[in-house]
């Protein structure tokens, strides 16, 4: 049995794994979702290296969204990593921005609809957020997601990448068919240019781990016995 280490994206907390905890902690492993400040990439790496420094033994670092990009920098270099798991997240290569990415791809409309606060911080508008973030989530849970969002600095967009870890660990990646976030082409670009043992769950938007637990939980479960 493993660690796993969960890393929530932005507009997100760490209770976006809730239904996949349970899962993993069934199977016996022991399961930590660090809760990020969202203040800026670097201060989200240092949280998550900081959790994974003090786990003994093998660990699984599954990064959804923006954390994808969070794990690909915290895990480099990490002598207990024993794999990665990226679930609709960024995968960025060592100088690039997340931007950069997204000016390969047809554009999102959600992309139009972040609001951006006077200090600099990123949300998505409550009414709007089910619709883009969480299209196939249960309405009800999908507002309390919209509720307890966290901000996010919208600078980390043009955060430039280091050495990337996915090429040091085995990686797996979860693309989700309807991502209306990240969107869906970009991911499958990112999963085939990592070389990661990739599944397609049809349908399921940004936050497949909320609507769809199980297939989630099952990739997380096949990299932990990897």
């Amino acid at each position: 049995m493993v660690n796993v280490l969960l890393v929530h994206g932005a507009i997100a907390d760490g209770s976006s794994w809730s239904g996949v905890i349970p899962k993993l902690q069934d199977a016996g492993h022991h399961v930590v979702a660090v809760q990020q400040p969202l203040s800026s990439i670097p201060d989200d790496v240092t949280k998550v290296r900081q959790a994974l420094d003090i786990l003994e033994g093998p660990t699984v670092v599954v990064g959804h969204s923006f954390g994808g990009c969070v794990i690909t920098n915290a895990a480099h270099g990490a002598a207990n990593v024993k794999a990665l798991v990226y679930v609709a997240a960024f995968a960025p290569d060592e100088g690039e921005t997340v931007a950069q990415h997204a000016e390969q791809f047809e554009p999102l409309e959600s992309a139009k609809h972040f609001d951006v606060d006077p200090q600099g911080r990123l949300t998505m508008p409550q009414d709007l957020f089910p619709q883009y973030f969480a299209a196939d989530v249960d309405p009800v849970q999908a507002r309390i997601m919209a509720a307890v969002q966290g901000p996010s600095d919208a600078a980390r967009f043009e955060f430039v990448s280091g050495p990337p870890a996915w090429r040091e660990f085995p990686s797996w990646f979860i693309v989700a068919g309807n991502d209306q976030i990240i969107g869906t082409p970009l991911e499958q670009w990112l999963a085939e240019r990592m070389g990661a043992k990739t599944t397609l769950i049809d349908g399921a938007s940004h936050a497949v781990m909320v609507s769809q637990p199980d297939a989630v939980a099952a990739v997380i479960l096949e990299a932990a016995a990897s």
